[in-house]
């Protein structure tokens, strides 16, 4: 069942991992968990909590804040693997040369606007999205097995999905199979 929050929020981190956990405790099957963090906090957490599953930490990709820079400290990075968790950084599914065409050009391209589509369900749901996408063509998840990812509005977690992922090639193919929370209000 789909808990519903009233609002988006980075307190509901704690409370998005209790309720993935007590998803993957009655889906022992669900091998995969992948999640979004931008300094680390949140992919932390989720190392620590899911070390019985396969972690996947989606940060952001380099330069996404201010040039030759990487949101995600070394030190941070390092404490995540040490949970057994790997680390993703990579460019967004959903952007990368399209968001330079945008910011350039002044125009929308075909991977912007399905970024926009997928924000209607909120901002989490689309990030959801984009890193089953992103660890699918990285080869870290199967796209043949359902996973549980992570994301959030902003900072921590306030959204989690059980996902079928695809690679952005065949993007077309990708599940939101069940929601397992979400804000209403984002």
């Amino acid at each position: 069942m789909t808990r519903y929050f009233d609002t988006a929020s980075s307190g509901r981190t704690s409370e998005v991992l209790q309720l993935v956990r007590e998803f993957l405790d009655v889906n022992p099957d669900v091998r995969f968990v992948v999640v979004a963090t931008t300094e680390g906090t949140t992919g932390l957490a989720a190392a620590q909590q899911f070390v019985d599953r396969k972690v996947m930490v989606v940060s952001h990709q380099a330069g996404f804040a201010a040039p030759n820079t990487n949101e995600l400290a070394d030190e941070i990075r390092k404490r995540i693997e040490s949970f057994g968790a790997r680390v993703l950084t990579t460019t967004h599914a959903f952007a990368g040369i399209s968001r330079g065409i945008r910011k350039a050009f002044n125009t929308w391209t075909t991977p912007e606007l399905l970024a926009a589509a997928y924000r209607t369900f909120g901002q989490g749901t689309k990030v959801c999205a984009e890193i089953a996408m992103m660890a699918a063509d990285a080869g870290l998840v199967p796209v043949s097995e359902n996973i549980v990812c992570i994301a959030g509005t902003g900072r921590g977690a306030d959204t989690a999905w059980v996902i079928r992922p695809a690679y952005t090639s065949s993007f077309t193919e990708l599940r939101l199979r069940a929601c397992i929370c979400k804000p209403i209000d984002f």
